[in-house]
């Protein structure tokens, strides 16, 4: 998994000192998964995947090859991840299925 300048700098910016920003898959929504973001502490088994980006191994198993972005519309600010193993998506873009 990769993470753009753009996306690393908007979490450089939100960061306190000691904590990361974890990227994890989870179950729910209307296709079996959903990606969350969260401002947490490290654990043990973490997987670094950028200046204070982490993941956990099984989240990282769906998230191979991914990109993390940060986009900053006209209306909104997110974190989107392109993700190529996505298989399917439901009608509002919360869900994914693998």
């Amino acid at each position: 998994m990769n993470v753009t300048q753009t996306a690393q700098k908007r979490i450089d910016d939100i960061l306190t000192f000691d904590s990361v920003f974890r990227i994890e898959i989870q179950g729910g929504g209307c296709t079996g998964f959903k990606y969350n973001f969260d401002i947490t502490d490290v654990e043990e088994d973490d997987i670094h995947i950028g200046n204070k980006v982490v993941v956990d191994p099984f989240s990282m198993t769906y998230l191979e090859g991914s990109t993390l972005d940060f986009k900053n519309d006209v209306f909104s600010q997110s974190f989107v991840v392109n993700n190529p193993n996505v298989k399917t998506t439901c009608g509002c873009g919360e869900s994914i299925g693998f």
